[in-house]
């Protein structure tokens, strides 16, 4: 179903499709940015780790991973970017903390199943062109009993779909609605902790399946 329509040029309109199942909302992959210009786009950004606008931002992410963050606790920040603010918050609280990005952090040593107590994943989601694949491995990076917290926009209904601002980032491709990340939950048998945009938390089961 078409929810939105823009102008991707004068001869094309731009369209973004719905889920009905679970209420995705995907850009039509016609309008995707090719690997070399979604990796210049991202190049435009000026995020560090100690830029008081970006923790600002990441605020919400940041306050429900606090209280997981100590001592003894093993993180990684997926999707990390060039200078992570989530690991830094997470080390300045004791926390062995990585990061991994495909493009700026790209050592897939990290990606060690069940080998983490948390993993963060903060305005990432809405790049993904291949989402399933994404959530099954951070799903297995984390040990039973841990939790995975995401960071997005949550996509508003069909009528107020058009005047959004964050679909209007040429990278974001995908689009969120709470009910899309109870499905998500379902399908890979996590327990929601919270959903309450822009923050997801989930916990895997205590028990490995």
């Amino acid at each position: 179903m078409t929810v939105a329509t823009g102008r991707k040029t004068a001869q094309r309109p731009l369209a973004f499709l719905e889920c009905p199942a679970c209420g995705l909302v995907v850009r039509d992959p016609a309008a995707w940015p090719d690997r070399e210009s979604e990796q210049a786009y991202y190049r435009l950004h000026d995020n560090r780790a100690d830029d008081p606008h970006y923790r600002r931002f990441l605020a919400p992410a940041i306050d429900r991973l606090a209280p997981l963050l100590a001592q003894g606790v093993t993180g990684l920040d997926f999707g990390c970017g060039p200078d992570s603010a989530i690991v830094a918050v997470g080390r300045q609280a004791g926390a062995s903390m990585l990061g991994y990005d495909p493009l700026f952090a790209p050592d897939e040593t990290v990606l060690r199943d069940s080998a983490y107590d948390v993993v963060s994943c903060t305005e990432t989601v809405e790049h993904l062109h291949r989402p399933r694949p994404v959530f099954q491995q951070m799903g297995r990076l984390l040990r039973p009993g841990g939790q995975l917290v995401i960071q997005t926009g949550f996509a508003p209904e069909a009528a107020a779909f058009a005047d959004w601002h964050y679909w209007r980032d040429p990278t974001h491709v995908i689009f969120f609605r709470a009910r899309t990340f109870e499905w998500l939950a379902a399908s890979h048998g996590w327990r929601v902790v919270e959903i309450a945009a822009p923050v997801v938390v989930f916990e895997t089961p205590q028990v490995a399946q």
